[in-house]
Parts: C-alpha cells; sequence; structure tokens
C-alpha cells in the first residue's frame, strides 16, 4: 500500500472537484440569468454535462482510492452516490414528463416524487460516507485537508437532504452549501507536491530481549587464589575480603 498513491488519487479528487465547484457556481449563476436571457439555460445545461462527465471522473478517483486502502466507506460512496444520482434524475424526468404532456399527470408525478427522495437519501448516504472516512482516517492526510474535507462531505450532506424540499429558496441554499463544500473538498489538490503521510498500521508488539545478567566472576580469591563460593564475602583459605 502506497501513501504516494493515495495522494496522487486524492489530489486528481480534488482538482476535479475544484472543476466542479467552479462550474456549479456558474450554472447557478446562469440560471438567474436565463429567466430574463433563456439562451443562457443552454449554457447552463452545456455546464451540467461536464460537472457530470467530471463526477465520474472523481468516483473513479474514491473507487480506486477505497481499494487500495481497503477502505468500506470509501467503496460505499461510489455506489450510493452514482446510483442516488441516476434515480433523482429518472424522477424529475418523471415529474416534468407528466406535468407537461400527460392529461392526467398525478401517478407519472407521485412515481417521480418517490424516485426523487429515493435518489436523494442515497446521496446523502454518500456524502455521509465520504465526511465518516476524513474523520476515521485523518492521519492520511496534513490536518487542514482532513478537516476541509469532513467539512466538505457535511455541507454536500446537508445540500442533498434540502434537495428533498424542492421549493425556493431551500433548493438555492442547497446548491450554495453544495457549492461551498466541493471547494473545500477541493483543497485536497494540494496534496501533489506534498510529502507522502503514513499509512496508519497497527502497531506491532516489541519483543524486549533481556540478556541473563552474568554472575560475578569471583570464583577465587584475589589474593592467594583458593576456590571460592558465589556470594562468599570471606577466603575460606586466607581469610580475605571477597569484593
Amino acid at each position: 500500500m502506497s501513501g504516494t498513491n493515495i495522494n496522487k488519487e486524492f489530489a486528481d479528487f480534488g482538482k476535479r472537484m475544484n472543476v466542479i465547484a467552479i462550474l456549479s457556481l456558474l450554472s447557478l449563476i446562469v440560471v438567474f440569468i436565463g429567466i430574463f436571457f433563456w439562451p443562457a439555460v443552454l449554457i447552463g445545461l452545456i455546464f451540467s454535462l461536464i460537472i457530470i462527465i467530471f463526477f465520474l471522473l472523481v468516483i473513479g478517483n474514491i473507487k480506486r482510492a477505497g481499494r487500495e486502502l481497503n477502505n468500506k466507506e470509501l467503496l460505499d460512496f461510489t455506489p450510493r452516490f452514482l446510483f442516488g444520482t441516476i434515480i433523482r434524475f429518472i424522477g424529475q424526468a418523471s415529474v416534468a414528463i407528466g406535468l407537461v404532456f400527460l392529461e392526467n399527470p398525478w401517478i407519472m408525478v407521485g412515481i417521480g416524487v418517490v424516485l426523487i427522495i429515493v435518489g436523494c437519501i442515497l446521496r446523502y448516504k454518500a456524502w455521509g460516507c465520504m465526511q465518516g472516512f476524513f474523520e476515521t482516517n485523518a492521519q492520511l492526510f496534513p490536518q487542514d485537508i482532513s478537516m476541509n474535507g469532513s467539512k466538505g462531505s457535511k455541507l454536500c450532506k446537508i445540500g442533498a437532504l434540502l434537495d428533498l424540499i424542492a421549493f425556493f429558496p431551500l433548493d438555492v441554499i442547497g446548491k450554495i452549501l453544495r457549492i461551498i463544500g466541493y471547494f473545500k473538498l477541493a483543497s485536497s489538490k494540494n496534496l501533489l507536491g506534498a510529502p507522502a503521510q503514513p499509512i496508519y498500521q497497527p502497531a506491532e508488539p516489541q519483543t524486549i530481549s533481556t540478556q541473563a545478567t552474568s554472575a560475578p566472576s569471583a570464583n577465587f580469591c584475589p589474593n592467594c587464589g583458593s576456590s571460592v563460593s558465589p556470594g562468599a564475602r570471606f577466603c575460606p583459605g586466607c581469610g580475605s575480603s571477597i569484593n
């Protein structure tokens, strides 16, 4: 397991999240401009397509990092976010089709609303996994990056929850919170030039080697050379003191 590889995956993740954050901010601005100048909506759609592409790249970074670290939270993020986004999109499309093209749209709208709720919950759980990862594996990153990762994931999680309430201004607040969260998560791009942090491993018990203390070599009297029992204070031959 290489700390350098983990740094590279999260550095790429950060750079791509930075692009997503900028494009999401521009998309939000374009939405308001589109109220007065409708061609701006087309630009917003282009931004949305690019955001989807970059999110697919981000998912690849998270998936590879999760496999290398064998981390369940990262591995759970990918399917939850991906399926949550797809289900939510299908739900939004169902609501739009029902309201625009059907004379009796309520069944289609009801199905769409249920799908939107399921999708938002999955995305909420996905960002919860990301937040949990940064909080429980803070030792993998510099302190500021792990803190920004945790805070950014939390903001995205709250934004996903607010997506359940598709009414102005709560939906706009949710989008703004996600954009701020994206920028915080983007701080991991600074890992590209940072020294690799040691991968956490449980400390192995160390065996303390003990050497037997050799007994004093006072087996013979230094005065007369007679044999002396270990621990004796006086020589049995000449009576000299044994130190």
